[in-house]
């Protein structure tokens, strides 16, 4: 299985000692578990242009005035981005900070039996990860799972907001026609008007003719998709 492996340190010396090292790393599993692709950078923003790209991260930024590491990763997660980040401990021990359970550490100098593991986790990681579904807004895409995604409803007939986990909301150029066009595969999504879809998963109580949701949101929904509801909602529960 290829991989896309991104580096970003500010350090030049640090970030061709890592070119090399994942180089070598790809010669040594290309026969057996396929390529490793590395981009490196020696700043942020190319990388933050198009992170999903990628299937494991190794960051460290000691040198660049007007952004951290943390910036990073925060950025790193807004967009999607669900593959493991590795941060490279040297001037700074990034071990010091709170980070999400997507962010790992690893020691500079780079220990090639520990390089080896973080791309063994990676690989593990992208075989298991739940695909994701892209969100096309005005100024950016965001990538999210299945699960992060609550109900979306029609806003007019061009826009649809789409409510995910955690209270965030995205507005999309898109209607609610062409978005289930896109969402049906997974047999969690019901779409019982012309304006809604929800997400069975995220359904929380059921009465006559109305659903209520995980974050109090109510919908009307015939009885015809309130039993499709209850037929999915039993197979999750049996999973």
């Amino acid at each position: 299985m290829d991989m896309h492996v991104a580096v970003c340190d500010d350090n030049v010396a640090d970030r061709k000692q890592m070119e090399r090292l994942l180089s070598r790393e790809s010669d040594r599993r290309s026969r057996v578990d396929g390529l490793l692709y590395t981009d490196s950078f020696g700043n942020a923003s190319a990388l933050l242009h198009n992170p999903m790209q990628y299937d494991i991260f190794f960051l460290d930024i000691c040198q660049t005035d007007g952004i951290t590491v943390q910036d990073i990763v925060a950025r790193l997660l807004s967009a999607g981005v669900k593959a493991p980040i590795y941060l490279c401990c040297s001037r700074i021990n990034y071990r010091q900070y709170p980070f999400p359970e997507n962010v790992f550490f690893i020691d500079k100098a780079i220990r090639v039996s520990e390089l080896a593991q973080a791309i063994t986790h990676a690989a593990e990681h992208k075989q298991n990860a739940a695909p994701l579904l892209e969100l096309r807004l005005e100024k950016e895409t965001l990538y999210v799972t299945e699960a992060e995604i609550l109900y979306a409803a029609a806003q007019g007939s061009r826009h649809v907001t789409v409510t995910l986990t955690g209270q965030r909301r995205a507005l999309m150029t898109t209607s609610i026609e062409n978005l289930y066009g896109q969402w049906e595969k997974h047999e969690t999504f019901v779409n019982p008007s012309r304006k809604l879809i929800l997400n069975a998963r995220h359904v929380t109580s059921r009465s006559l003719l109305k659903v209520t949701m995980t974050d109090g949101a109510s919908f009307s929904v015939g009885r015809k998709f309130q039993k499709y509801i209850a037929y999915i909602q039993e197979k999750l529960s049996d999973q």
